[in-house]
């Protein structure tokens, strides 16, 4: 199982990949939306790899509760551990 560090640098590669994005721009209380310019197509697209490379299921409904990247490795720490 994952630690918390390797989830939060998973997070953080997905995201620059998904932004085209330097990665040392992505901060854990980094705004999704506001500071990382991510929009619904690319939410979408990051539920989808959150399955495929975590095994974490996301609704829309839970993603849309989902603020900053501190919030995503949150989610995925939870939702592991069930």
């Amino acid at each position: 199982m994952m630690d918390r560090k390797e989830i939060e640098q998973k997070v953080k590669e997905i995201l620059a990949d998904r932004l085209d994005i330097d990665i040392e721009k992505i901060k854990l209380d980094s705004d999704l939306v506001d500071e990382l310019g991510m929009d619904s197509f690319i939410a979408v697209e990051l539920m989808f790899e959150l399955k495929e490379k975590l095994g974490i299921n996301v609704s829309e409904k839970e993603f849309s509760n989902i603020g900053t990247v501190r919030d995503i490795v949150n989610f995925i720490r939870k939702n592991r551990a069930k």
